[in-house]
């Protein structure tokens, strides 16, 4: 479910170069920052951040492009969003902002892409919205935690590769970690920001996280 085919790559190919030529990157520095993206989304330890989760946060933009202002924000910020990803990091997310400025700043992009990527990416630390004049934040963040309101097959393999992500961390541990993770995300009013998502994945996003949570305490 979660891994990763010559075949997607290829679509993924098409899809980093149709964005790159929308902006108008200097060639050899988009080819050299893909270089990049599939060296890192690519890692062994990625068990879940990885390009099948590019493809399908990329799948969800095209579903939903009629309601996305800037297809080009959205896209970039899926692409540099987890390409720092290492469980043992408090700050990926920042990193992984850093790295996004140095790569759009060396493709030489239009620099007024790099503030709304960076904030969108900045956003999933704690996938909360305080003030934002980005239109598209809600509905990129809301694609991140889709994978909540999958089915419950789904949902429980994807439980299983974010645990093995973390395997070298002590099994008491993480299930205090996980549980408190899960129970702060049920205590919010929504877990989806916009209509468009929630429709389709809040309740059954609510099910599988109070099952996860009932079985860390059990187990």
């Amino acid at each position: 479910m979660f891994t990763h085919s010559p075949e997607n790559q290829g679509w993924l190919r098409n899809k980093w170069q149709a964005l790159v030529t929308s902006v108008q990157a200097q060639p050899a520095a988009s080819d050299a920052v893909w270089d990049e993206l599939i060296r890192h989304y690519s890692e062994p330890h990625r068990a879940y951040h990885n390009l099948s989760h590019v493809m399908t946060l990329l799948r969800h933009a095209e579903t939903h492009r009629h309601q996305i202002s800037r297809m080009e924000t959205v896209e970039f910020a899926v692409w540099f969003h987890d390409v720092i990803y290492d469980t043992h990091l408090k700050d990926n997310e920042r990193r992984s902002a850093e790295w996004a400025r140095r790569a759009m700043i060396a493709m030489q992009i239009d620099e007024r892409h790099i503030p709304l990527v960076m904030a969108c990416i900045a956003a999933t630390e704690r996938h909360e919205i305080a003030s934002s004049q980005i239109a598209d934040l809600p509905l990129f963040l809301d694609f991140d935690l889709a994978i909540l309101g999958t089915r419950e097959e789904i949902y429980r393999q994807y439980s299983e590769v974010i645990r093995a992500e973390y395997s070298w961390v002590p099994l008491a541990e993480y299930k205090i970690a996980r549980g408190s993770f899960l129970q702060r995300f049920l205590e919010r009013p929504a877990l989806f920001f916009t209509t468009a998502m929630a429709d389709g994945h809040e309740h059954q996003a609510r099910m599988n996280l109070e099952s996860e949570l009932r079985e860390l305490a059990q187990s």
